[in-house]
């Protein structure tokens, strides 16, 4: 067998799992600006929206069953449910239902969604007694260990072989927010983050798929567990993640790959964007704008003929489904979500319930809806714009760049706007002044001396009939 040449191999760089741990260990609530702490807040009362409406939701219930049945310790109650299991599988049910409403919150052009996260650092610091300002933490430093390496890897190897990154990268987000908040020294974080990197997975491929939903919350009890065996001794290579056949390499082809950290205000948290509509991100700024022209004109679906999307050649391998199945697919689906806003649905989450594959209205003004790829607009799974054409019954065109909606980070949502997505979320599942008060807690939560108050409020004995 020969032997390469130097210039062939680069050796593994083991300051990448040094550099996390000792960011994860050092960072804290105090070094970070007061706007990362409110957009955190933010997301959480998102998130935790989201996982209460899930919760009653045909994917999560699935798995709930599967958990009941495995069995496990008694820690931790499950976000809706009526039994108690470990916390890494509370976490992943907790996960999975944030995901399966499809509004999880995502940051571009890592494309790294909240719900991976959020709701595990809740359900372990529940079982660890953590206060509100230590979950915060969690959350940022978690978030950031996943986002930094995915603003290479994502578009640039990662989703072209395949590779979902944000879940990827989210069980090692999770396995860093665990060890801190399960307060690991520097060597517990980086053999936490170390052994993450043999776990989880996720598969652009499945997006339209209860696989897809299910990532998500795989990677919330991967990387607690990577925390928990790192607590117990184990870990993994300290030199896994740089160099020739590396994790970088092996997960985007990015051997050479070195990112910083951020503090203050720079940290990857604050570019998120929230959903306003629960359905693929990629769809939020699309609808934005056909809703404009059809309120700014006056139009209904009767007066328009013909609506064209020009989008670039990422686009189709998310987007896919012409005539979806079902509701997973019906969310990645232009002609459905494109034909509800014709239909005059209000694009919330019962716009995206099984009924509305069958309704007559949004089948009549789905075959209206087109799409045209431009693959020399490239690959990024967020492109730069897509380009919205409707055309009116009487020949009117009316043609509009689509480059951002109302809740990306540069129109973000305001507290109250979140709020009452949360309150519509929770519609009918909370109380209402038991909704009230666990957003009260969330838009305080740097002062909450425990976040079992809060989580006990989520728990099914505290839902209506």
């Amino acid at each position: 067998m020969g032997v390469e040449s130097a210039e062939m191999i680069k050796e593994p760089d083991p300051r990448l799992a040094d550099q996390i741990s000792k960011y994860v260990a050092r960072m804290d609530l105090s070094k970070m600006a007061p706007s990362v702490i409110e957009a955190t807040k933010d997301l959480c009362i998102s998130s935790v929206g989201s996982t209460v409406l899930g919760a009653r939701m045909e994917v999560t219930r699935a798995l709930a069953a599967y958990a009941q049945d495995a069995g496990g310790a008694a820690q931790v109650m499950p976000v809706g449910q009526d039994f108690a299991t470990n916390v890494e599988v509370a976490a992943m049910l907790n996960c999975v239902a944030s995901h399966c409403t499809e509004f999880e919150d995502v940051a571009w052009p890592e494309a790294q969604y909240t719900c991976f996260l959020i709701p595990a650092m809740l359900a372990l610091g529940e079982a660890v007694d953590s206060t509100g300002a230590q979950v915060l933490e969690a959350i940022v430093i978690g978030f950031e260990v996943a986002a930094r390496p995915g603003m290479i890897c994502s578009n640039h190897g990662a989703a072209a072989r395949g590779f979902l990154s944000c879940a990827n990268l989210g069980t090692i987000g999770v396995a860093a927010g665990a060890a801190k908040l399960m307060g690991l020294g520097e060597k517990g974080i980086r053999d936490a983050v170390t052994m993450a990197a043999s776990m989880g997975g996720g598969l652009v491929r499945q997006t339209g798929s209860s696989a897809h939903v299910v990532e998500a919350g795989f990677a919330a009890r991967d990387g607690i567990v990577a925390a928990q065996l790192a607590r117990n001794g184990l870990g993994g290579n300290p030199d896994i993640f740089g160099g020739k056949a590396g994790y970088f390499d092996a997960l985007a082809g990015q051997p050479e790959i070195s990112f910083d950290l951020g503090e203050g205000d720079q940290l990857r948290i604050l570019s998120v964007g929230q959903k306003k509509y629960p359905c693929c991100y990629l769809l939020q700024r699309i609808i934005d704008e056909l809703k404009n022209i059809m309120e700014r004109n006056s139009l209904v679906g009767a007066d328009i003929a013909a609506v064209t999307v020009d989008v670039n050649g990422a686009f189709p391998a998310i987007v896919k489904y012409d005539e979806p199945s079902d509701v997973e697919e019906a969310r990645f689906s232009l002609p459905h979500v494109l034909g509800a806003v014709l239909a005059g649905e209000p694009m919330d989450f019962l716009t995206f319930v099984a009924e509305k594959l069958e309704d007559c209205e949004i089948l009549a003004q789905r075959r209206k809806v087109s799409c045209r790829v431009h693959n020399a607009w490239g690959y990024d799974q967020l492109g730069e714009k897509d380009l919205l054409t409707v055309t009116t019954v009487d020949g009117t065109r009316f043609r509009r760049e689509c480059v951002s909606a109302h809740g990306d980070p540069e129109d973000p949502l305001s507290r109250e706007e979140t709020i009452a997505k949360f309150m519509n979320c929770t519609s009918g599942i909370l109380e209402a002044e038991t909704a009230c008060s666990v957003a009260s807690d969330i838009a305080g939560l740097e002062n909450l001396r425990s976040v079992r108050s809060l989580m006990a409020k989520l728990r099914l004995s505290g839902q209506p009939g």
